[in-house]
C-alpha cells in the first residue's frame, strides 16, 4: 500500500490507549492498516474506525477515521493540524 495523507483533528487517551481522529485527504486513496502500519511515525492497531460526525449540512462525514496507537506515549508526538502519512 502507498502511504496515504491524513490531517489529524484530535488526539486523546480513553481507557489507558491512545487514540487520533484523523481526515483523509485523498478521497480516492485505499486505506488498509496492516501489519506494522505507523501513523506519523507511531504505530498503530491493525484495525480503524469510522467516527460518527456530522458536517456543516449535517450529513455523516466520511473523512474521518479514528486508530488506536500501539503505545499510549506516542500521544506526545501527533497534535490537531499535523499532517501525517498512514504507512505500512
Amino acid at each position: 500500500m502507498a502511504a496515504v495523507r491524513f490531517q489529524l483533528e484530535s488526539a486523546f487517551q480513553a481507557g489507558g490507549r491512545g487514540y487520533v481522529v484523523a481526515r483523509l485527504l485523498d478521497p480516492e486513496a485505499s486505506i488498509e492498516v496492516g501489519p506494522g502500519a505507523s501513523l506519523g511515525g507511531c504505530r498503530v492497531e491493525r484495525w480503524l474506525d469510522t467516527p460518527r460526525a456530522l458536517d456543516a449540512d449535517g450529513n455523516q462525514r466520511g473523512d474521518l477515521f479514528g486508530f488506536c496507537l500501539v503505545e499510549v506515549g506516542d500521544l506526545s508526538r501527533l497534535s490537531p493540524g499535523d499532517f501525517v502519512e498512514l504507512a505500512g
